[in-house]
C-alpha cells in the first residue's frame, strides 16, 4: 500500500512540474499593449489598413499597375500622333 501513495504522489508531482511551464506561458502578453488590450484597438482598430478598403500592399499594387498602364498607352498615343499605328497607303510601284 505504501509504494502505490509514493508511486501515485510522484505521478501528481510529475504531471503538476510538467504543466506549470504550460499553465504560466499560457497567458503571457510581451508589455502592456497586445493584441488583446483595448485600448490599442480604440486606438488603431484596423491595423493593417491603408485606406478605407486597401492595405499597404494592395495600394503599391495599384499603383503599380497604374503607372505600366500610363506607360503603355503613352506609347500607342505616340504611335497614333506619328501615324505609326497603321500602315501607309501609298502604292509602292508609283514613281514621279
Amino acid at each position: 500500500m505504501r509504494s502505490t501513495r509514493t508511486t501515485t504522489r510522484r505521478i501528481i508531482t510529475l504531471a503538476a512540474f510538467a504543466t506549470t511551464p504550460v499553465v504560466l506561458s499560457a497567458c503571457s502578453s510581451n508589455g502592456t499593449r497586445h493584441a488583446g488590450d483595448i485600448d490599442a484597438i480604440r486606438s488603431n482598430p484596423s491595423p493593417a489598413m491603408h485606406s478605407i478598403s486597401e492595405r499597404y500592399t494592395d495600394r503599391l499594387n495599384t499603383l503599380t499597375h497604374k503607372s505600366d498602364t500610363d506607360l503603355r498607352a503613352f506609347n500607342d498615343d505616340i504611335d497614333r500622333l506619328f501615324y505609326l499605328d497603321r500602315p501607309s497607303r501609298l502604292r509602292p510601284g508609283i514613281k514621279p
